[in-house]
């Protein structure tokens, strides 16, 4: 979504500290598919939000628009996913230089 709205190449880490450095984020399903965690969810009768942003109210989101433009394109080339993915891993590691290999896979 940065890319088409605000023309810029920036996703959310996989994993990083605060700027005090005494916190860690772990984003531990930032690989999954949404319909993977849909499916777990409903194979375990969790509770599911259908909205894809409960602070919407219902209301149709630019989210909701690169989801289904991303559906499409996927159905065009099964393949896509898997080239997104690579595409974005160097974004998504930048500022974890100072971290050790074995802390980001603990």
């Amino acid at each position: 979504m940065s890319m088409f709205y605000n023309g810029e190449l920036r996703t959310m880490k996989a994993h990083y500290r605060v700027r005090e450095g005494d916190l860690r984020v772990i984003r531990p399903l930032v690989y999954c598919r949404e319909r993977q965690t849909r499916q777990f969810a409903t194979e375990q009768a969790l509770p599911v939000i259908h909205e894809n942003c409960p602070a919407c109210f219902g209301m149709p989101t630019e989210r909701q628009h690169m989801k289904e433009l991303l559906a499409a394109q996927e159905a065009y080339d099964p393949r896509l996913f898997k080239q997104l993915q690579r595409a974005l891993l160097p974004l998504m590691g930048q500022g974890l230089e100072g971290l050790e290999f074995e802390e980001m896979h603990d």
